[in-house]
């Protein structure tokens, strides 16, 4: 082989082992907020199912119902603080009660945050208080 011909060879060598590089570069980082991700996911179905257990066991000790005329109306704020004394969320992910419009129980928003303060992961679930057992006859 003559000195240009190898010369040549290197490069091609060289940008082909870097465009490589670069690939498993952008797949390790694709891989890595994929996990990222995913543990953020599995910390608020965590969330949520404490959420729910803390209900099942200790709903009834606590007077969680709008007092009325419908016996099966949870009150918003009163679980609310129930559950963030009893159930305090980690750094980075905040909580939020809103009654459902037909008055079918509450939803807990559960939101992970992201560095910037943004939504990055979101999980809703109703709450009724007739699956807790909580409905007054």
């Amino acid at each position: 082989m003559s000195l240009p011909e190898v010369l040549i060879s290197f490069i091609l060598l060289a940008s082909s082992s870097s465009a490589a590089l670069g690939v498993w570069s952008q797949a390790t980082a694709t891989w890595q907020q994929s996990r990222t991700l995913q543990h953020t996911a599995d910390q608020l179905e965590l969330m949520q199912l404490a959420s729910h257990r803390w209900l099942r066991l200790h709903g009834a000790e606590r007077n969680l119902l709008i007092p009325g005329l419908d016996p099966c109306l949870l009150d918003a704020s009163a679980v609310a603080v129930a559950l963030d004394q009893a159930v305090p969320l980690p750094q980075g992910m905040t909580r939020q009660w809103v009654v459902d419009a037909d008055q079918l129980g509450i939803w807990q928003e559960l939101s992970a945050l992201n560095v910037d303060g943004e939504v990055q992961l979101q999980r809703r679930q109703l709450v009724s208080p007739a699956a807790y057992g909580l409905c007054r006859s």
